[in-house]
């Protein structure tokens, strides 16, 4: 009986279907509704703002993001990786952030970005999860 329950789970696990994202799918104006930060057992949750201090991100669709702040405008390339990955990609072909997709669907983006640990030693855990909606 146990060994039917761990086949069923695995099956289970295994038919999910994976994310396929891709550069075009990103393709409008987003804006963080809330961020979630984990570090070592303690959480924080918060809702953002929809003011002028909200960071608005415009994905062209073929490899550019725009953010934009107030009246500033900083474009960024970006690049899908195995469809469930984004990258920031500086002018000199440098990763400048690295974010895991661990949900997307249209109107709707949620990413995570893993952070350096907060102190030294091992078995540390720190993380940042953002939600995002579609503007226009």
């Amino acid at each position: 009986m146990p060994y039917s329950f761990l086949l069923f789970t695995l099956l289970l696990v295994g038919c999910q279907s994976k994310l396929r994202v891709t550069e075009a799918d990103l393709k409008g104006v987003w804006k963080t509704d809330s961020i979630y930060r984990y570090a070592n057992g303690f959480t924080e949750r918060k809702a953002v703002q929809n003011d002028a201090e909200n960071i608005i991100y415009d994905y062209n669709g073929t490899g550019t993001m725009t953010m934009r702040k107030e009246n500033e405008a900083r474009p960024v390339r970006y690049q899908i990786i195995n469809g469930d990955s984004l990258q920031y990609i500086g002018k000199t072909g440098t990763v400048l952030s690295s974010f895991r997709i661990l949900a997307f669907e249209p109107g709707q983006l949620v990413l995570r970005k893993m952070q350096e640990p907060l102190f030294s030693g091992k078995n540390q855990l720190v993380y940042e999860i953002r939600r995002f909606s579609l503007t226009r």
